[in-house]
């Protein structure tokens, strides 16, 4: 259990002083046990703990997430993708599948499917699995409802495949723990790039932006659950970094690269002008602002030894294996 003094608020009970509590407890779902980070705050002058719908989020979404990914269900934006690939309202794909009146929206929205729903919206992925639920259920439909679904059905692709910018930023990776169970999405990843460069009013080095992209995707993932960028990262000789990073940098779009050489040594500093940040969320905005605040005024070297002190750092440097997120709630820089 760590407990550190909460300087940025005060008792809702007495007005006094507030201590965040991060703790692990086992949480029960569906007759299974996980492992929970749980973040809450306790007032100083009468016990009571008390905490915030960001702290409940991300607690909860650690729970689903590992849940997901045991049974293999799909996150919610993974189908809602099933279904617009196919071109179908919520009542007509719910009628294919067989589940309640609007149970896919349901899922869309968040509700985790038991495993046997999951495993049907698994199988409706597969272009050969929805066109034998579509024939199953041709009595759901009118003869001209259902030949417009067949043709839709027929005309989606058979195989997705992953287009060449996914490839390169995120190579063949699986959504997990070790990419904080985030979504690959090419535009959010060049948005956070293009961010932390453009805060680097003179430039920055891809050694100092790669410590600064896992400070703010681990800080996230400790706060909600899941990281920014969806990326993994692993521990090199200086500190962690995004799998594939030289890739990564080389491929974001609205970056100005300059080549500078000091003491018969020659680096690239990176420099952004007008950042396109649309794709990022207000909240993840406000972590990277967060990092970029205590981490652009540091040197490169300095950012480096402090992601040195970092367990997620420490425990991987000899192996050179993934970083799981969990060592977000390890951190010691952002306590």
């Amino acid at each position: 259990m760590k407990k550190a003094l909460a300087k940025d608020i005060k008792s809702p009970f007495t007005g006094g002083r507030v201590f965040l509590v991060e703790d692990v407890e086992t949480q029960e779902f569906r007759k299974e046990r996980y492992q929970v980070h749980v973040r809450y705050y306790v007032c100083d002058d009468t016990g009571e703990e008390f905490n915030n719908v960001e702290q409940g989020d991300m607690s909860c979404n650690e729970l689903y997430n590992q849940y997901r990914v045991k049974h293999g269900i799909p996150f919610p934006d993974e189908i809602k993708a099933i279904r617009e690939k196919y071109g179908l309202s919520y009542a007509q794909i719910t009628k294919i599948v067989g589940f309640g009146q609007n149970q896919w929206r349901q899922y869309e929205n968040g509700q985790v499917p038991s495993e046997s729903n999951g495993k049907s919206i698994i199988a409706a992925s597969n272009k050969s699995g929805m066109i034998s639920m579509l024939m199953a259920s041709r009595e759901e439909f009118s003869k001209a409802e259902f030949s417009k679904i067949w043709a839709q059905v027929m005309a989606a692709p058979d195989k997705e495949e992953k287009d060449l910018q996914t490839l390169l930023f995120y190579g063949n990776a699986n959504r997990s723990i070790y990419n904080g169970f985030s979504p690959m999405v090419p535009n959010k990843l060049e948005a956070m790039v293009r961010m932390f460069v453009h805060n680097e009013k003179s430039g920055v080095v891809k050694a100092k932006l790669n410590k600064e992209m896992f400070y703010a995707d681990f800080l996230h993932y400790r706060r909600h659950g899941r990281s920014i960028s969806g990326l993994q990262y692993k521990a090199i000789q200086l500190g962690p970094v995004p799998v594939h990073y030289d890739t990564i940098y080389d491929n974001v779009e609205g970056l100005q690269k300059e080549i500078v050489e000091t003491n018969n040594f020659e680096y690239t500093l990176l420099k952004c002008d007008n950042p396109n940040i649309s794709a990022l969320d207000d909240e993840e905005k406000k972590t990277i602002t967060e990092v970029s605040k205590i981490l652009s005024p540091m040197t490169r070297q300095q950012v480096v030894e402090l992601s040195h002190a970092e367990d997620a750092w420490k425990l991987y440097k000899d192996s050179h294996n993934l970083i799981p997120y969990v060592e977000a709630f390890s951190l010691k820089e952002f306590e």
